[in-house]
């Protein structure tokens, strides 16, 4: 049988005379214990960090709200950039980006491996606490880091062309770096500031990610190199 273990823990520390507030949710999948953790650093932007081993945009987040306030949420756990926990003497594995439907819950799981009911709740247990831990009255950022995906993926023809309703390539030469919006007004503010932008179409296939799941919201995914720390914590600031 499925058993979750969850508490709670609270820690507080200053940083340049601001005090840090972080809030620890530790849940239990199978022998895997995954810990969401929200920093909160004044007011400012909402970011969340799902892929643990993207540390270029877990790295400028921190930078954002250390300098000048707001929240983070992001995951840690043994693994990498997916999530693998033993239930039943069963090893499953999923990607933290596809958790947030339960269609997707059941595509990442049956990709990297077997799938089960118990295996789902326990899955939809953690993507509800990733939930309950973003704003629910600003735009929530997604920040992420790329190596192989980039905005060529949305050129017409290409294999998530279908995904995108508008798309803008002012930097053609940097096209790992761009923000994925759901929301026409913010795309054409980051038009008219001359970034790369994809805006998500409204019919989109339901891969469980924060942007389906967030699609009628204010979300801004973005996107950068691993080696373009600058680049990207310039994109966070541009924002605001």
């Amino acid at each position: 049988m499925f058993i979750s273990r969850l508490f709670l823990e609270l820690l507080f520390f200053f940083s340049a005379g601001h005090a840090n507030h972080i809030h620890k949710i530790h849940v239990q999948l199978g022998d895997t214990n995954v810990v969401v953790e929200k920093i909160q650093h004044g007011q400012g932007q909402a970011f969340v960090h799902v892929h643990q081993n993207e540390t270029t945009a877990l790295q400028a987040a921190h930078a954002v709200i250390n300098t000048e306030g707001g929240s983070l949420v992001t995951l840690r756990h043994p693994g990498g950039r997916n999530i693998v926990f033993t239930l039943d003497k069963v090893r499953y594995e999923f990607d933290p980006n596809r958790m947030f439907t339960d269609v997707g819950i059941e595509k990442t799981l049956k990709q990297f491996g077997p799938y089960s009911a118990e295996a789902h709740r326990a899955v939809a247990m953690l993507a509800s606490y990733v939930k309950a831990a973003l704003p629910s009255n600003q735009t929530v950022i997604a920040v992420h880091n790329n190596q192989t995906y980039s905005l060529r993926e949305y050129y017409p023809g290409a294999s998530l062309a279908s995904e995108a309703a508008a798309l803008h390539v002012p930097q053609p030469k940097a096209h790992r770096n761009f923000y994925l919006v759901t929301q026409k007004t913010e795309y054409m503010r980051l038009k008219q500031l001359k970034f790369n932008s994809v805006l998500q179409a409204s019919s989109t296939d339901d891969d469980g990610s924060l942007s389906v799941y967030l699609a009628s919201k204010r979300y801004v995914n973005v996107e950068a190199g691993f080696d373009q720390l600058a680049a990207q914590i310039n994109m966070l600031r541009s924002l605001t």
